[in-house]
């Protein structure tokens, strides 16, 4: 009778340990299907709760800028954008933001595929920028030009408003929001850590 009794707990016992690990399984799987980010923004918001840094300046609030890259090439699948605005005429410091956009590119790897550079000269300087050149230096970069009033206007009451006078980087997201800027006095490894962050965690369309 005592034999029987053991055993019959330790059958009870056993089917508790089961249960208890089916409800931590199942409560993972349901945890995760929760949080996963539905759009950008609410993955961002989880990254900052998670307590993640950026190396850059945080685009507040976020700027849409569908108005000046809505025109753009899309492919397939929507790709990640670093855009350059900004400078007197694509001057010596615009170049080497340039020069440095396209390193970090390149220094992405296996992920470059999934970003594109993207230029925005301003339409009033187009007569004293040597395009073709900017082409032949740059050639898996897009080159758009744009009115300085037109990017004024999108980027006006955000933290990313500037004078234009220097070059800046923008990393833009698929769905064209801009959530991070950089100017030239930040360092260009900065930029490559972030992007590679973004890329790691975002979903790849």
């Amino acid at each position: 009778m005592t034999e029987q009794t053991e055993i019959t707990a330790k059958q009870r016992s056993f089917q508790y340990q089961i249960w208890l690990m089916l409800i931590i399984v199942f409560g993972v799987i349901l945890a995760g299907f929760l949080m996963v980010p539905n759009t950008e923004e609410e993955r961002q918001a989880m990254m900052e709760r998670m307590g993640t840094t950026n190396q850059g300046d945080i685009v507040s609030p976020t700027v849409d800028m569908t108005a000046l890259l809505g025109s753009l090439p899309q492919g397939e699948a929507p790709k990640w954008k670093v855009v350059v605005a900004g400078g007197q005429g694509c001057d010596q410091g615009c170049q080497d933001v340039l020069i440095n956009s396209r390193q970090i590119h390149m220094l992405l790897g296996k992920s470059s595929g999934r970003l594109e550079r993207v230029y925005l000269p301003s339409s009033a300087d187009l007569d004293i920028i040597d395009i073709e050149e900017l082409q032949a230096v740059h050639p898996y970069m897009l080159i758009h030009a744009v009115e300085n009033e037109a990017l004024k206007a999108v980027l006006q009451g955000s933290s990313a408003d500037w004078d234009m006078r220097d070059t800046r980087y923008f990393v833009v997201t698929p769905d064209l929001q801009a959530v991070l800027f950089y100017t030239q006095q930040h360092d260009g490894g900065g930029l490559l850590e972030d992007l590679k962050h973004l890329l790691k965690y975002s979903p790849n369309r």
